[in-house]
């Protein structure tokens, strides 16, 4: 992926002027950790959730903008408009069908009144 995680949350920190220790002691961690998460291209997701809460972030978003998660969101769009196309077609073609069965109904009742009508002759 194309996220440096570490990097994104340490430029957070000094746009909302927070510490270390300020980071530290609000997302309920080590100092040591807030370090070594600075560094990091990578972060456990309960760690990103309680720092995210901290610095009133959702750093989530930006992994929802990286360009190998966009393309699987436009891949996943695709497939799912695919199957909608395919159950639109399906509905329209069973709607047919219930069509042809009302036309049938309405055929064969008439068919009934006219031998009723001619028993009674």
């Amino acid at each position: 992926m194309g996220i440096n995680i570490g990097l994104v949350i340490w430029k957070e920190m000094k746009a909302k002027s927070f510490s270390r220790d300020q980071l530290a002691e609000a997302a309920g961690i080590s100092k040591h950790r807030v370090g070594t998460i600075l560094k990091s291209a990578s972060i456990d997701t309960a760690i990103l959730t309680r720092i995210s809460i901290a610095l009133e972030t959702n750093f989530f978003e930006y992994y929802r903008k990286d360009e190998d998660l966009a393309k699987f969101e436009v891949d996943l769009a695709a497939q799912n408009n695919e199957g909608l196309g395919e159950l639109r077609n399906l509905v329209k073609e069973k709607n047919r069908l219930l069509e042809l069965c009302n036309e049938t109904i309405k055929s064969q009742k008439k068919i009934i009144a006219a031998l009723e009508h001619m028993q009674e002759l």
